[in-house]
C-alpha cells in the first residue's frame, strides 16, 4: 500500500524527532474498494491504519532498527491509548493519498519503540489523523540492534557513519534539558529542577542543533576551565532550513546555533544554575568568529568543540566565556568565542541596550529617506519549520517566512550610508505566537539573538537582489568566508514587545570578480537599540 517514500527526514516534524512522508496510488478496481463495500466502495479505515503503520515501519527501518533474529514482530505499544478521527473517504474517484507521519517519542523499554501522529491525505484533502499511533519491535533489545552494526562496522560509506563517536549523552539526553526533566539529562543534583525551580534550557525542537557529547574533559558539577567537551550534530539534506532559507547552504542563524549550543550545555554540565539560591536566565552577550567553509546538505556530521576559558561571578550574576571549533570531517567550518551570562529574571528586565548607540547610528536625513525604496515581503512557503512544502525559485531567493525575519524594507538608500555605498532600514512586527519562541526557550520565550543577525543578513540579501538583477537566475547566497564577525548582544525580544527595527550600513561593495556586500549595523526593539553586527556580509555564488 506504499508506492513511494516522498520525504524523510530524521530530525524533521513538530516533534523534532522525525518525519516520513510516503504516496500511494489508488487504483479503482483495487480489492480492498471491490470488496469494500459492493455498492459504497470505500478503503476501510482499518487498512488506513495498517498503511500508516507501514510508512513508520520504513522510518524505523531506515534508522537501522533491523534484525536477522527470528520471532521478531512488529505490534501496537500495550497502555498507549491511540485516538482515530476519519473525516472523509478513499473510493475509486481517488487518485493518490499520502501517509505523513510525525515521531512525538522514540526509544527503548528495552524493545525498539515509537509513537507517532499521523496524518492521511486523499488528493490533497486531509482525511485521517491518527493520535499517538504506537509500534514496538517485540523480541529484540537496543543491544541486539546495535550489535547488527557493529558486525558491519567499517562497510558504510556514508559521511555520518563515518564520523559517529559512541555517545555518552544522546539525543535522548538533549531533550530531557530542552523540555523535560534536567535530572535525567544530567543527574539527580538537579532533582529540584524538575518540578520545582526553573533552570535555563537548551532550545527546543526545531531549533535544537545537537544531537550527542561524545567527549567530555571537564569534571561535572565544577564551574572552573577544564578542558573541551565534543558535540555532533547531524546535517538532515532535507531539514526546514534548507528549504526556508530557498538555498543550498545553511543560514548563518543555524551555523550560529549548532556552534552556541554545546556552550549551554557544558554551562549546565558544570552545574552553573546551582550557584545561586534564585532562578537564573542564561544570554549570550556576544562574540567573534570566522566563517571558513559553508555547510551544505551533504556535510555528514558536524563535530563541535568547546571549551570554557573563563568564568567570573558576581552576587547572582556569572558570565562565563568559551571557545569553539566546527569542523565537518576534515574541514574547519566555523571558529571563534563567545561569552554568555546567567541573570536573574529581574536583572534582564532592566535592559539598557547597547550604550551609545544612539551616537554611533548613522540616521539619514529626511530628504535622504523620500527617494529611497521599500519594499514588502509576500509570505512564501514553507510559513513554518515544519511545513513541507517548498518554493525554490528562483536561484538567488529571499528566505520563506518559516524563517524571514523581517516584513518590509522601509527604505533602502543606494548611496546612503557614512561611505555613500548604502543605507538600509527593516522592520518585523512581533508576533508573540512565532514558532520561536515556544522552540527558544521552554519556561522561557524569547527570540534567539542568532535570527535578529538573520535578519540583518536579509537585509543584504535584499540589496543584493537590488544591485545585481541579472544574477538571480544563475547565482545563490553565500556567507563570506575567512573574515571575522563580531556579535553584541544588551538585551531582548520578548513575545510582548511589539516592533523589530533593522539598520545596515554598507562598508564595502563589490562588483567584479565576486559580487560580495560587508556591513555593520544595529537592532533595535521598540526604540531600544540591543544588537550591535560589525563586519556580516554576503556573496553571489555562481551555480
Amino acid at each position: 500500500m506504499i508506492n513511494r517514500i516522498v520525504n524523510l527526514e530524521p530530525q524533521g516534524g513538530r516533534f523534532g524527532l522525525g518525519l516520513i512522508q510516503a504516496e500511494a496510488d489508488i487504483d479503482p478496481q483495487a480489492w480492498f474498494l471491490t470488496c469494500h463495500f459492493v455498492d459504497d466502495m470505500v478503503m476501510p479505515g482499518t487498512l488506513m491504519y495498517e498503511c500508516c503503520a507501514h510508512t513508520l515501519r520504513v522510518f524505523l527501518q531506515r534508522l537501522g532498527w533491523v534484525t536477522e533474529k527470528s520471532g521478531v514482530y512488529y505490534e501496537p505499544v500495550a497502555g498507549v491509548e491511540s485516538t482515530l478521527k476519519c473525516r472523509g473517504p478513499v473510493t475509486p474517484r481517488t487518485r493518490k493519498v499520502i501517509y505523513e507521519i510525525e515521531i512525538s517519542k522514540i526509544g527503548y523499554k528495552p524493545e525498539p519503540y515509537a509513537i507517532a501522529d499521523a496524518h492521511m491525505y486523499a488528493d490533497g484533502h486531509r482525511i485521517v489523523y491518527f493520535k499517538d499511533m504506537s509500534l514496538q519491535m517485540t523480541g529484540v533489545t537496543r543491544n541486539e540492534i546495535e550489535s547488527v552494526w557493529k558486525i558491519n562496522q567499517g562497510q558504510s560509506s556514508t559521511k555520518t557513519a563515518e564520523s559517529k563517536r559512541p555517545a555518552i549523552f544522546d539525543r535522548s539526553h538533549m531533550l530531557e534539558f530542552a523540555e523535560g526533566q534536567p535530572s535525567l539529562a544530567f543527574g539527580e543534583r538537579y532533582n529540584s529542577f524538575d518540578k520545582d525551580r526553573f533552570i535555563a534550557r537548551l532550545p527546543r525542537p526545531p531549533y535544537l542543533f545537537i544531537d550527542r557529547i561524545t567527549k567530555a574533559e571537564p569534571k561535572p558539577w565544577i564551574l572552573t576551565p577544564d578542558g573541551w567537551i565534543e558535540a555532533e550534530f547531524d546535517i538532515d539534506p532535507n531539514a526546514w532550513y534548507f528549504r526556508a532559507d530557498r538555498n543550498p547552504a545553511a543560514p548563518l542563524s543555524i551555523l550560529l546555533e549548532i556552534a552556541l549550543q554545546p556552550c549551554g550545555w557544558l554551562a549546565a554540565y558544570m552545574g552553573s544554575a546551582l550557584r545561586s539560591q534564585k532562578d537564573l536566565k542564561f544570554r549570550n552577550l556576544g562574540g567573534n568568529a570566522t566563517i571558513h567553509n559553508e555547510v551544505l546538505p551533504d556535510a555528514g556530521t558536524l563535530a563541535i568543540k568547546t571549551c570554557l576559558t573563563n568564568v567570573s561571578e558576581a552576587a547572582d550574576m556569572i558570565i562565563e566565556y568559551f571557545d569553539f571549533e566546527v569542523r565537518a570531517q576534515t574541514r574547519e567550518i566555523y571558529t571563534g568565542n563567545a561569552y554568555f551570562g546567567f541573570f536573574t529574571h529581574d536583572a534582564l528586565i532592566q535592559q539598557e541596550g547597547i550604550r551609545d548607540a544612539v551616537k554611533e547610528v548613522y540616521a539619514p536625513a529626511s530628504e535622504e529617506i523620500l527617494p529611497g525604496v521599500a519594499h514588502e515581503f509576500a509570505d512564501i512557503v514553507p510559513l513554518q519549520p515544519q511545513d513541507t512544502a517548498s518554493d525554490q525559485t528562483p536561484a538567488l531567493a529571499m528566505p520563506a517566512k518559516a524563517i524571514r525575519m523581517i516584513d518590509r524594507i522601509e527604505t533602502f538608500i543606494p548611496d546612503g550610508g557614512p561611505m555613500g555605498l548604502g543605507f538600509i532600514r527593516a522592520t518585523k512586527v512581533v508576533d508573540p505566537q512565532e514558532w520561536f519562541f515556544r522552540a527558544h526557550f521552554y519556561q522561557d520565550p524569547v527570540c534567539p539573538g542568532s535570527l535578529g543577525i538573520e535578519s540583518f543578513i536579509q537585509m543584504l540579501k535584499f540589496i543584493a537582489h537590488q544591485r545585481w538583477p541579472h544574477l538571480i537566475e544563475n547565482h545563490r547566497f553565500g556567507l563570506l568566508t575567512a573574515e571575522s564577525h563580531v556579535w553584541t548582544y544588551r538585551g531582548q525580544i520578548l513575545p510582548q514587545n511589539r516592533l523589530i527595527t533593522a539598520e545596515a550600513v554598507i562598508n564595502e561593495l563589490q562588483d567584479n570578480p565576486t559580487p560580495r556586500i560587508k556591513a555593520d549595523g544595529y537592532l533595535q526593539v521598540d526604540g531600544l537599540y540591543i544588537y550591535k553586527m560589525e563586519n556580516f556580509g554576503v556573496t553571489l555564488v555562481p551555480l
